[in-house]
């Protein structure tokens, strides 16, 4: 349990999830290459590519949930942890919304907006301490 808790293995698994993250937007970008203008996709996009980058979103999605639980783990009160983390916990139930849409832009705007929200959100946290 302590392991889980520990900042080396957070900072890990943040990394190995950014990187995830990376790849499955290099291949959602390939896949969807005609959505942004970009005639021939960079890589063959055959039933396996899909396929991969399909599991590479579960993966992401099951390491966003542990990151998750592992903070609740750390937090061990449902009203804190659901005040701190509502936005997290709401992006990860709607990820698997957003990936199956087809229009590249509009999961892009939604994304950026909420992202955009979380900051703001944060930095009013910030300025409410202070």
């Amino acid at each position: 349990m302590n392991v889980l808790l520990s900042p080396p293995f957070k900072k890990g698994l943040s990394i190995v999830n950014f990187s995830l993250i990376l790849v499955f937007i290099f291949g959602l970008v390939n896949i969807e290459h005609f959505l942004l203008g970009i005639s021939e996709p960079l890589i063959a996009i055959t039933d396996e590519t899909i396929f991969i980058f399909d599991i590479i979103f579960w993966i992401i999605v099951s390491l966003l949930t542990l990151e998750l639980v592992i903070a609740y783990l750390k937090i061990r009160n449902t009203k804190i942890f659901l005040k701190r983390y509502w936005l997290e916990i709401i992006l990860l139930v709607l990820m698997p919304i957003f990936v199956g849409f087809k229009i590249l832009k509009v999961s892009l705007k939604i994304i950026k907006q909420a992202k955009i929200g979380k900051t703001v959100f944060k930095l009013f946290q910030k300025i409410k301490k202070a």
